[in-house]
């Protein structure tokens, strides 16, 4: 039986965020869930869900997560694609877009963009740089003020992380030279207006704002009916049972890079004057004031809870396992295993019941899982790394090119999902580790076996020298 309060779900955090949806502010209500990779964020957030069942207090649920790799550094495939997207579900009539308005602002944004890369083409700018200012262009940056580059929206560029500055400094000078993006103010404004020029210069200057002013209009025809500013702008009726707004944005720290300003900036004054409540809850790795300085300084007075999660006691590990009908001689190590992580816990009870039916399938499932978050070159690194007793550049000289190294380390240690944080070096977390080697053994035997032996000739460098120089690629050996 499991003890109260044990559930792999965490029930005292669960009493918090359903409290906050049962009795929501007026305007907006923000609560932040933090922790570590695997600790349990996105389990806590489903069980709310499914024991609430929020739809049925008037809730319009609409959520997005990181799962699509091309989607985090977009701001329209994050904005349009993920969270507001054609078609919700019910009450609302799946066949009907409720957000019209906003594909207005993504279609001129999508315009400016394909008129920009034609621009560009006929300029010939070099490769290298239209890449980069396209990349600027999709995260909305540019034409949403220039703003301090980051990486983290230009990953697909492949740009090292020294020439970042350099080569979007490039990118801004070409953009801000191209036609496309001076403002239209010959005609007097009412015409303006009436070509849809105004909106098209909005987009240009001020791109994040009017999105979330589009956005409150859309939300505010489907979940109230109208505002008096908005009367003449509805397309679409109310839904009739829904009368508040959550949203739930998953694995923030993917995508705050993107979203942070568009959010703290424009999303959320807006939805604190709606005329509706709107519980937002958003869901990462660091406490939310931590990831940009508007959260403190502008939106601290929305925050209604800051939950931050941390891996169970033994005790309430223990209670799970008996409660899963695992034998208490396994109990000690398992937990050494886990760590007390729910997400491993849940993986390592689930094998229990499979292993109970003779099922493999639970390999492939924990491969999904464990590397759902990652793009399909990280899943490839992560894959190889398994097989490393220690993760350092020297070891990873014998699987990786050298220019890769670098990367891949510095990718490793900002992964604590997979990564061991009770070592004295970097390292695999042994339970998944484990998981890892047996299901590559299945799919692959002979490249599993291949990865080994240079595992083994690793360890045995690691142990009788100091460092490991030029060992190779491992790409060259068992080509």
């Amino acid at each position: 039986m499991v003890a109260e309060g044990s559930d792999i779900h965490r029930t005292s955090e669960v009493t918090r965020v359903t409290r906050i949806l049962d009795e929501p502010e007026e305007g907006l209500s923000i609560v932040a869930i933090s922790g570590a990779g695997g600790v349990g964020k996105t389990f806590l957030v489903n069980h709310v869900l499914e024991m609430s069942v929020p739809e049925t207090s008037g809730y319009m649920v609409l959520r997005s997560d990181a799962s699509n790799a091309q989607a985090r550094s977009d701001f329209f495939g994050l904005v349009e694609g993920q969270l507001f997207r054609r078609s919700i579900p019910r009450p609302a009539d799946p066949r009907k877009d409720y957000f019209p308005k906003l594909r207005e602002v993504a279609a001129i944004h999508r315009a400016l963009v394909e008129a920009a890369a034609s621009e560009m083409d006929k300029e010939s700018v070099p490769p290298d740089v239209k890449r980069v200012a396209m990349s600027l262009l999709a995260a909305g940056r540019f034409v949403n003020k220039i703003m301090p580059v980051t990486g983290l929206y230009l990953d697909a560029t492949s740009i090292r992380e020294t020439d970042i500055a350099k080569a979007a400094n490039v990118a801004t000078a070409v953009l801000s030279g191209l036609k496309v993006f001076r403002e239209s103010t010959k005609m007097p404004g009412p015409l303006r207006d009436l070509l849809g020029v105004t909106r098209r210069n909005r987009v240009r200057r001020d791109l994040f704002a009017l999105t979330a002013e589009e956005i409150r209009a859309d939300l505010s025809a489907a979940l109230v009916g109208w505002e008096r500013k908005d009367v003449a702008r509805i397309s679409h009726p109310r839904i009739a049972g829904l009368d508040k707004l959550l949203i739930v944005l998953d694995d923030y720290e993917a995508t705050q890079a993107v979203m942070g300003d568009f959010l703290v900036g424009a999303l959320v004054p807006e939805l604190a004057s709606a005329p509706f409540q709107t519980v937002l809850v958003i869901v990462g790795r660091d406490d939310l004031e931590s990831t940009h300085p508007g959260w403190s300084q502008h939106a601290r007075k929305f925050m209604r809870d800051q939950i931050r999660l941390q891996p169970f006691d033994e005790r309430t590990a223990t209670d799970l396992f008996a409660s899963s009908g695992i034998p208490e001689e396994r109990w000690d190590g398992l937990y050494e295993a886990t760590q007390g992580y729910p997400f491993l816990l849940s993986l390592v009870i689930e094998e229990a019941a499979e292993y109970r039916t003779g099922s493999v399938v639970f390999l492939r499932r924990f491969y999904d899982r464990t590397t759902r978050w990652m793009t399909e070159e990280e899943r490839e690194w992560f894959v190889l790394l398994c097989y490393l007793d220690k993760v350092n550049e020297d070891t990873l000289a014998a699987l990786f090119p050298a220019d890769a190294v670098p990367v891949i380390q510095d990718w490793f240690e900002k992964e604590p999902s997979v990564r061991d944080p009770t070592a004295p070096y970097f390292r695999v977390r042994p339970l998944i580790r484990d998981k890892m080697l047996r299901y590559q053994e299945i799919r692959a035997p002979k490249r599993h076996r291949e990865l080994l032996a240079i595992a083994k000739s690793v360890e045995t460098e690691e142990r009788t020298r100091p460092s490991l120089v030029g060992l190779g690629s491992a790409r060259e050996s068992t080509a």
